[in-house]
């Protein structure tokens, strides 16, 4: 007996070692070396890539150079590292990462214009206290789409009841009259949804008047037929024709973004197109210096989807450098173009006389690295964004990810109290973005809040909602940054705010500050708004508040017919609360003269233009800006 289980042993021993052997012969046989460069070979017998690049990456930790051939690979969850991820303004938890690259000196890849395909939940790119990162000519796919979608075929608006016809991407099932859409690994009940038009592939003309909040019953007329009820009786139900478009629950839907940089530098990315994504399609946290280029992020002309990204294209926490976006394509996505800024965290508890504690007040914002060992913080108060201090970290401990203990090198002063929020000025970021399109997405083109150097400059923006959105929030977002040089010249912006619910403005600078604490403080400084050409069917082209030094100069806007006016009652211009303004040179062509509504501004300089009164009103937006 002893025997016959030593002979099982060794054959088992010998099969295991064969099996690995063929395992390595085959990986062999897929991939070479060329000097200093891996080549990766294309095989469509090997389902899944995961296992190679996983060996690949644990022979070469430091520094790599991959090459693709040309082809499709496919990637796969089972066989990839996990690693617990924090990440900004997405979902934080265990992820599965397909290139998990840590510590890299050098990672360049070349992806030969293949398709990388990813399966399920997972991260395909995760670069962290890297250097040196070069990624081109890759198309990025998912084989399941991060979104639900239908064409609504009958629509009551009497009972609340409308069907759809699901998308043939879309796979899902019924519970308890639930309906839960789902991938190779995941599913989700539905959640935050839209209207988009099937003809102009974005969204619906005044598309907030179709929200829905409430849980929708769920009813199979008939495989791929779906009958939805229970809608809010305050709100519209999807017209026939139109596609309802749902990503799921607030806080259950950024969870696979495509690319995720983090404490890494001098990273290029090029020639890339990311068709889908199940977050953001690229996030960077405290990375120095960035360059896209022909970094796309749209739908495939495969797609039959109106959504390729289910959140931003692009979003950069906290980095510093310049961030260079140029010749890029942001379509098609359920959020802005770029978004860049830092971050405020508010003041939980003085614990001595430079020393004191800080909690992430969005839950999305836990476990951030806001401050290390010399960065420099400025201090500002909650109600009125005003800066009090800046000192520079001695020390920087997170406690946990709610949890954060400062030492400053200086004292605190004695009006440093709780309720005070911090932002690390340190990291702050140049932005140059140049010859890029946004269009046919939600929410806005971009977001700037960075006190750098920004110039935006002969790029398209024809998004939902605002054009150039430039904020400042310690009370809800909680994205930190006075502008104090932006440049926004030669953009064309074509019939943007047409999503409802609050006007948006072309050019939006809406800082979270209350009306009683406007006065006798400029948060944003030196914004120039020249040369551009709008065609708006909706009046509102600048909103302006809290600005020292604001130009709005040369720019040519043209009245369209595309859709009816949804705030007719607002001004062209509004500027409050500003300083230092000069309004010349522009050329409005519609049915009738345009406004300036000026209210608690100081210097104040009109001049030359065309189409426009000729003495100005006092018309603030009624509606103001609030998130």
């Amino acid at each position: 007996m002893r025997f016959l289980k030593m002979v099982f042993l060794v054959a088992l021993i010998i099969a295991c070692k064969q099996k690995t052997s063929k395992s390595l012969d085959n990986e062999n046989n897929n991939i070479s070396r060329n000097d200093n460069e891996i080549l990766i070979k294309n095989n469509p017998n090997i389902k899944d890539y995961t296992p190679i690049i996983t060996n690949i990456l644990k022979q070469n930790p430091n520094k790599i150079e991959l090459r693709f051939e040309k082809g499709t690979y496919h990637f796969y969850p089972e066989k990839a590292q996990s690693h617990y991820v924090k990440i900004s303004n997405n979902d934080n938890g265990h992820r599965k990462i397909i290139f998990p690259a840590q510590n890299f000196e050098k990672f360049l890849l070349n992806g030969g214009n293949s398709d990388f395909v990813f399966h399920g939940s997972l991260i395909p790119f995760q670069f962290k206290n890297s250097t040196n990162i070069s990624l081109k000519k890759i198309n990025l796919f998912w084989d399941k789409p991060f979104t639900f979608e239908g064409e609504v075929i009958e629509s009551n608006n009497t009972t609340k009841v409308f069907t759809i016809k699901v998308n043939e991407n879309n796979d899902y099932e019924i519970e308890n009259n639930e309906l839960f859409f789902k991938g190779y690994d995941w599913k989700l009940p539905l959640g935050e949804n839209i209207i988009y038009d099937k003809t102009k592939l974005r969204p619906y003309y005044n598309t907030s008047s179709f929200l829905q909040w409430n849980k929708l019953k769920a009813k199979e007329i008939e495989k791929g037929v779906i009958q939805f009820s229970g809608y809010q009786t305050t709100k519209d139900v999807p017209p026939v024709g139109s596609i309802f478009v749902d990503k799921g629950p607030h806080g259950q839907n950024r969870r696979y973004p495509a690319i995720h940089l983090t404490a890494s530098s001098k990273i290029n990315l090029n020639d890339i197109n990311v068709y889908a994504s199940g977050a953001m399609a690229l996030i960077a946290e405290r990375c120095d210096t960035l360059t896209l280029n022909s970094f796309n992020v749209l739908l495939s002309k495969r797609s039959k989807q109106m959504i390729g990204a289910s959140a931003d294209a692009t979003h950069f926490v906290n980095c510093k450098g310049l961030v260079t976006l140029e010749n890029c394509r942001f379509e098609n996505m359920l959020d802005d173009a770029t978004n860049i800024h830092g971050t405020y965290m508010v003041i939980s508890e003085i614990l001595g006389k430079n020393k004191f504690a800080v909690k992430p007040m969005h839950y999305q914002q836990e476990g951030f690295n806001i401050a290390e060992k010399g960065d420099e913080l400025r201090f500002i108060t909650r109600t009125d964004l005003h800066a009090l201090f800046t000192g520079t970290v001695k020390t920087a401990k997170q406690i946990n990810e709610k949890k954060y203990i400062i030492e400053m090198e200086e004292p605190l002063p004695l009006d440093i109290t709780t309720e005070i929020a911090v932002e690390n000025t340190t990291w702050m970021a140049s932005v140059l973005m140049k010859n890029c399109s946004v269009k046919q997405n939600r929410a806005r083109s971009i977001l700037i809040s960075t006190s750098k150097k920004v110039e935006i400059l002969d790029n398209y923006f024809s998004s939902m909602m605002a054009g150039v959105r430039v904020c400042g929030d310690a009370n809800y977002w909680f994205e930190s940054g006075p502008v104090t040089d932006l440049t926004i010249r030669g953009n064309t912006f074509e019939d943007l705010g047409i999503g409802g619910a609050k006007p948006q403005a072309i050019l939006q600078v809406d800082p979270i500050i209350g009306k009683k604490f406007r006065s006798g403080n400029y948060f944003h400084k030196n914004i120039v708004f020249d040369n551009n050409t709008i065609n708006t069917f909706d009046p509102h082209i600048v909103y302006a508040l809290s600005v020292d030094g604001l130009q709005i100069t040369n720019n040519k806007i043209i009245q369209t017919n595309t859709y009816n006016s949804i705030f007719s009652d607002l001004s062209q211009f509004d500027i409050q609360n500003c300083k230092n303004v000069l309004i010349s040179g522009n050329h409005y062509i519609g049915k009738k003269s345009a406004e300036i509504s000026i209210i608690d501004s100081n210097i104040v300089k009109i001049k030359e233009n065309k189409g426009f009164n000729t003495q100005t009103v006092i018309n603030p937006n009624k509606y103001f800006f609030q998130n």
